[in-house]
Protein backbone atom coordinates (compact mmCIF):
# COMPACT_ATOMS: atom_id res chain seq x y z
CA UNK A 1 0.00 0.00 0.00
CA UNK A 2 1.00 3.36 -0.64
CA UNK A 3 -0.11 6.78 0.91
CA UNK A 4 1.06 9.83 -0.31
CA UNK A 5 3.97 11.20 0.73
CA UNK A 6 2.64 14.80 0.83
CA UNK A 7 0.91 14.20 4.93
CA UNK A 8 1.66 18.15 4.98
CA UNK A 9 -0.40 18.64 1.98
CA UNK A 10 -3.75 16.38 2.99
CA UNK A 11 -3.67 18.12 6.64
CA UNK A 12 -3.53 21.38 4.60
CA UNK A 13 -5.90 20.69 1.89
CA UNK A 14 -8.36 19.34 4.86
CA UNK A 15 -7.91 22.38 6.42
CA UNK A 16 -9.08 24.55 3.58
CA UNK A 17 -11.39 22.21 2.10
CA UNK A 18 -12.78 22.14 5.67
CA UNK A 19 -13.90 25.73 6.09
CA UNK A 20 -14.65 26.34 2.58
CA UNK A 21 -15.90 23.05 0.57
CA UNK A 22 -18.24 20.53 2.93
CA UNK A 23 -21.52 20.41 0.95
CA UNK A 24 -24.34 20.35 2.95
CA UNK A 25 -26.32 17.77 2.86
CA UNK A 26 -29.51 18.31 5.23
CA UNK A 27 -30.39 20.32 7.79
CA UNK A 28 -31.78 17.70 10.16
CA UNK A 29 -30.61 16.22 12.80
CA UNK A 30 -32.99 13.07 11.27
CA UNK A 31 -30.73 12.86 8.22
CA UNK A 32 -27.45 12.80 9.94
CA UNK A 33 -24.96 10.00 8.51
CA UNK A 34 -23.07 7.49 10.19
CA UNK A 35 -22.43 4.82 7.54
CA UNK A 36 -22.15 5.03 3.37
CA UNK A 37 -22.28 2.57 1.18
CA UNK A 38 -21.58 2.84 -2.78
CA UNK A 39 -25.23 2.43 -4.99
CA UNK A 40 -25.74 2.22 -8.73
CA UNK A 41 -24.98 6.41 -9.25
CA UNK A 42 -25.01 7.30 -5.71
CA UNK A 43 -24.75 6.04 -2.01
CA UNK A 44 -27.08 4.35 0.73
CA UNK A 45 -26.75 5.79 3.59
CA UNK A 46 -27.85 4.96 7.45
CA UNK A 47 -29.10 6.84 9.91
CA UNK A 48 -28.88 6.64 13.72
CA UNK A 49 -32.20 7.10 14.37
CA UNK A 50 -34.15 5.31 17.62
CA UNK A 51 -37.80 6.84 17.30
CA UNK A 52 -40.80 5.44 15.32
CA UNK A 53 -41.31 7.28 12.15
CA UNK A 54 -37.53 8.82 12.09
CA UNK A 55 -36.29 7.63 8.34
CA UNK A 56 -33.47 4.63 8.63
CA UNK A 57 -31.92 4.31 5.53
CA UNK A 58 -31.41 6.57 2.46
CA UNK A 59 -30.48 6.85 -1.14
CA UNK A 60 -28.24 9.63 -1.41
CA UNK A 61 -27.80 10.77 -5.25
CA UNK A 62 -24.45 12.29 -6.76
CA UNK A 63 -26.34 16.10 -6.56
CA UNK A 64 -26.74 15.12 -2.58
CA UNK A 65 -30.57 14.40 -2.91
CA UNK A 66 -31.40 12.55 -0.41
CA UNK A 67 -34.42 9.67 -0.83
CA UNK A 68 -35.79 8.09 2.23
CA UNK A 69 -36.36 4.19 1.75
CA UNK A 70 -39.13 2.37 3.38
CA UNK A 71 -37.95 -0.43 5.87
CA UNK A 72 -39.93 -3.59 5.08
CA UNK A 73 -40.73 -4.50 8.66
CA UNK A 74 -43.05 -2.61 11.13
CA UNK A 75 -39.84 -3.18 13.69
CA UNK A 76 -37.55 -0.81 12.34
CA UNK A 77 -33.63 -0.96 13.31
CA UNK A 78 -32.33 0.72 16.35
CA UNK A 79 -29.45 3.01 16.13
CA UNK A 80 -27.84 2.01 13.25
CA UNK A 81 -24.13 3.11 12.91
CA UNK A 82 -22.19 1.43 9.57
CA UNK A 83 -23.06 -0.07 6.15
CA UNK A 84 -20.94 -2.01 3.68
CA UNK A 85 -21.86 -3.37 0.16
CA UNK A 86 -21.23 -7.24 0.34
CA UNK A 87 -18.02 -7.80 -2.11
CA UNK A 88 -19.36 -9.49 -5.83
CA UNK A 89 -23.18 -8.35 -5.57
CA UNK A 90 -24.57 -4.86 -6.76
CA UNK A 91 -27.20 -4.62 -4.68
CA UNK A 92 -26.50 -6.77 -1.33
CA UNK A 93 -25.58 -4.97 1.74
CA UNK A 94 -24.87 -5.27 5.92
CA UNK A 95 -26.14 -2.66 7.92
CA UNK A 96 -25.35 -2.78 11.54
CA UNK A 97 -26.77 -1.02 14.95
CA UNK A 98 -24.28 0.04 17.33
CA UNK A 99 -25.88 -2.99 19.52
CA UNK A 100 -23.94 -5.20 17.10
CA UNK A 101 -27.24 -6.93 15.16
CA UNK A 102 -26.68 -6.61 12.08
CA UNK A 103 -28.86 -6.93 8.97
CA UNK A 104 -28.48 -8.83 5.47
CA UNK A 105 -30.83 -7.51 2.98
CA UNK A 106 -31.29 -6.37 -0.77
CA UNK A 107 -32.05 -3.20 -2.44
CA UNK A 108 -33.82 -3.01 -5.37
CA UNK A 109 -31.97 -1.27 -8.31
CA UNK A 110 -35.19 0.15 -9.80
CA UNK A 111 -37.81 0.59 -7.28
CA UNK A 112 -35.43 0.62 -4.30
CA UNK A 113 -37.51 -1.66 -1.87
CA UNK A 114 -35.78 -3.20 0.34
CA UNK A 115 -35.72 -7.31 1.18
CA UNK A 116 -34.44 -8.43 4.20
CA UNK A 117 -32.78 -12.02 3.67
CA UNK A 118 -30.99 -12.56 7.46
CA UNK A 119 -30.31 -11.01 10.60
CA UNK A 120 -27.59 -11.81 13.39
CA UNK A 121 -25.48 -10.64 15.88
CA UNK A 122 -21.74 -10.01 15.20
CA UNK A 123 -19.79 -11.87 18.03
CA UNK A 124 -17.37 -11.34 20.38
CA UNK A 125 -18.74 -7.79 21.55
CA UNK A 126 -19.78 -7.31 25.64
CA UNK A 127 -22.57 -4.97 26.97
CA UNK A 128 -19.73 -1.89 27.53
CA UNK A 129 -19.30 -1.63 24.21
CA UNK A 130 -20.79 0.81 21.33
CA UNK A 131 -20.84 0.01 17.87
CA UNK A 132 -19.79 2.33 15.24
CA UNK A 133 -17.90 0.67 12.68
CA UNK A 134 -18.50 -2.17 10.23
CA UNK A 135 -16.32 -3.16 6.86
CA UNK A 136 -16.40 -5.90 4.54
CA UNK A 137 -12.42 -7.14 3.44
CA UNK A 138 -12.48 -10.10 0.66
CA UNK A 139 -9.55 -12.26 1.04
CA UNK A 140 -8.07 -15.49 -0.57
CA UNK A 141 -9.43 -17.73 2.46
CA UNK A 142 -12.69 -16.02 2.53
CA UNK A 143 -14.63 -12.70 3.56
CA UNK A 144 -13.27 -10.72 6.36
CA UNK A 145 -15.76 -8.70 8.91
CA UNK A 146 -14.23 -5.57 10.63
CA UNK A 147 -16.31 -3.90 13.17
CA UNK A 148 -15.55 -1.47 16.10
CA UNK A 149 -16.09 -0.17 19.57
CA UNK A 150 -16.05 3.33 19.72
CA UNK A 151 -14.39 3.88 23.04
CA UNK A 152 -14.23 6.92 24.82
CA UNK A 153 -11.97 8.60 27.09
CA UNK A 154 -12.07 6.16 29.88
CA UNK A 155 -12.19 3.10 27.67
CA UNK A 156 -9.96 2.24 24.63
CA UNK A 157 -11.74 1.08 21.50
CA UNK A 158 -11.55 -2.49 20.22
CA UNK A 159 -11.20 -3.86 16.63
CA UNK A 160 -12.79 -7.12 16.03
CA UNK A 161 -12.09 -9.08 13.19
CA UNK A 162 -13.42 -12.56 12.17
CA UNK A 163 -14.06 -14.70 9.01
CA UNK A 164 -17.82 -15.03 7.21
CA UNK A 165 -19.30 -17.71 5.63
CA UNK A 166 -21.95 -16.31 3.12
CA UNK A 167 -23.63 -19.68 2.04
CA UNK A 168 -24.32 -20.19 6.43
CA UNK A 169 -24.09 -17.22 7.88
CA UNK A 170 -21.38 -18.85 10.21
CA UNK A 171 -18.68 -16.37 11.92
CA UNK A 172 -15.91 -17.40 13.25
CA UNK A 173 -11.97 -17.17 14.20
CA UNK A 174 -12.96 -13.91 16.26
CA UNK A 175 -9.48 -11.98 17.07
CA UNK A 176 -9.43 -8.87 18.92
CA UNK A 177 -7.59 -5.62 18.85
CA UNK A 178 -7.02 -2.80 21.33
CA UNK A 179 -6.96 0.57 19.66
CA UNK A 180 -5.86 4.03 21.58
CA UNK A 181 -5.27 6.69 19.32
CA UNK A 182 -3.88 10.25 20.33
CA UNK A 183 -5.90 12.85 18.52
CA UNK A 184 -9.05 13.66 19.46
CA UNK A 185 -8.29 13.94 23.12
CA UNK A 186 -11.41 14.83 24.23
CA UNK A 187 -14.99 13.25 24.08
CA UNK A 188 -13.34 11.13 22.31
CA UNK A 189 -14.44 7.83 20.06
CA UNK A 190 -11.28 6.18 18.41
CA UNK A 191 -13.73 4.05 16.03
CA UNK A 192 -16.78 6.48 14.67
CA UNK A 193 -16.16 4.38 11.38
CA UNK A 194 -14.05 1.91 9.07
CA UNK A 195 -12.96 1.80 5.69
CA UNK A 196 -10.43 0.03 3.49
CA UNK A 197 -8.69 0.83 0.46
CA UNK A 198 -8.27 -1.00 -2.34
CA UNK A 199 -4.83 -2.33 -1.21
CA UNK A 200 -6.64 -3.60 2.17
CA UNK A 201 -5.29 -0.38 4.48
CA UNK A 202 -7.41 0.28 7.39
CA UNK A 203 -8.95 3.34 7.90
CA UNK A 204 -10.58 4.69 10.67
CA UNK A 205 -12.29 8.10 11.44
CA UNK A 206 -11.82 9.25 15.37
CA UNK A 207 -14.04 11.67 16.22
CA UNK A 208 -14.64 14.08 19.29
CA UNK A 209 -18.47 14.07 20.54
CA UNK A 210 -19.23 16.41 23.24
CA UNK A 211 -22.66 16.74 22.87
CA UNK A 212 -25.46 17.77 20.30
CA UNK A 213 -23.96 20.74 19.68
CA UNK A 214 -20.34 20.55 19.50
CA UNK A 215 -17.83 21.86 18.35
CA UNK A 216 -17.09 18.50 16.73
CA UNK A 217 -13.59 17.51 15.44
CA UNK A 218 -12.26 14.51 13.59
CA UNK A 219 -8.99 12.98 12.96
CA UNK A 220 -8.73 10.34 10.02
CA UNK A 221 -5.79 7.22 10.54
CA UNK A 222 -4.41 4.42 8.61
CA UNK A 223 -4.23 2.37 11.43
CA UNK A 224 -3.34 -1.27 9.77
CA UNK A 225 -3.32 -3.53 7.21
CA UNK A 226 -5.47 -6.31 5.69
CA UNK A 227 -3.60 -9.31 3.77
CA UNK A 228 -4.37 -11.65 1.82
CA UNK A 229 -4.71 -14.36 4.36
CA UNK A 230 -7.62 -12.65 6.56
CA UNK A 231 -5.11 -11.48 9.05
CA UNK A 232 -4.75 -7.68 10.33
CA UNK A 233 -1.31 -6.26 11.19
CA UNK A 234 -1.91 -3.47 13.26
CA UNK A 235 0.46 -0.54 12.59
CA UNK A 236 3.16 0.02 16.06
CA UNK A 237 1.42 2.64 18.12
CA UNK A 238 4.38 5.23 17.88
CA UNK A 239 3.18 5.25 13.94
CA UNK A 240 -0.06 5.94 14.81
CA UNK A 241 -0.22 10.31 13.79
CA UNK A 242 -3.46 11.22 11.88
CA UNK A 243 -2.96 11.55 8.08
CA UNK A 244 -5.72 14.78 8.25
CA UNK A 245 -7.48 16.73 11.18
CA UNK A 246 -10.87 18.11 10.77
CA UNK A 247 -12.34 21.09 12.79
CA UNK A 248 -16.17 21.17 13.01
CA UNK A 249 -17.42 18.45 11.83
CA UNK A 250 -18.10 14.86 12.95
CA UNK A 251 -17.11 11.98 10.23
CA UNK A 252 -19.10 8.93 10.57
CA UNK A 253 -19.15 7.65 7.31
CA UNK A 254 -16.19 7.15 4.69
CA UNK A 255 -15.63 5.13 2.01
CA UNK A 256 -12.96 5.39 -1.00
CA UNK A 257 -14.15 6.27 -4.36
CA UNK A 258 -11.32 5.18 -6.50
CA UNK A 259 -8.52 7.05 -5.65
CA UNK A 260 -11.25 9.99 -4.04
CA UNK A 261 -12.02 10.08 -0.25
CA UNK A 262 -15.31 10.76 0.22
CA UNK A 263 -16.53 11.72 4.28
CA UNK A 264 -19.68 12.26 5.75
CA UNK A 265 -20.90 13.52 9.17
CA UNK A 266 -23.11 13.17 11.66
CA UNK A 267 -22.94 16.57 12.70
CA UNK A 268 -26.26 15.98 15.63
CA UNK A 269 -28.34 19.05 15.32
CA UNK A 270 -26.44 20.70 12.55
CA UNK A 271 -27.21 17.76 9.91
CA UNK A 272 -25.37 15.57 7.40
CA UNK A 273 -22.32 17.56 5.88
CA UNK A 274 -20.51 15.80 2.78
CA UNK A 275 -16.95 16.24 0.84
CA UNK A 276 -15.01 14.55 -1.66
CA UNK A 277 -11.28 14.94 -1.15
CA UNK A 278 -9.77 14.20 -4.71
CA UNK A 279 -6.67 11.64 -5.16
CA UNK A 280 -6.26 10.97 -1.18
CA UNK A 281 -5.55 8.01 -2.15
CA UNK A 282 -2.68 6.26 -4.27
CA UNK A 283 -2.74 2.87 -5.87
Amino acid sequence: MVIKNYLTYLILLVSVQAQNDWNKVHESRRYSISGVAQFEKGFLVVHDNKKKDQPRISYLDKSLNLRKLIWPEPKLPYDLEALHKVPEFRNKFIAMESTGKAYLFYVDPFDFRIEIVQTFTLPGISNKMNLEGFAIFNSAQGQIFLYGDRGSNKRNSTLITAFYDPSNHNIYEVNKFEIELPIPKKSKRNIADLTIDINGGVWTSATSDPGNNGPFKTAIYQIGQMNNTGTFDFNHPSLLSPLMVIENQKVEAMIFDKGDLILMTDNENYGATYLRIKEAFNE
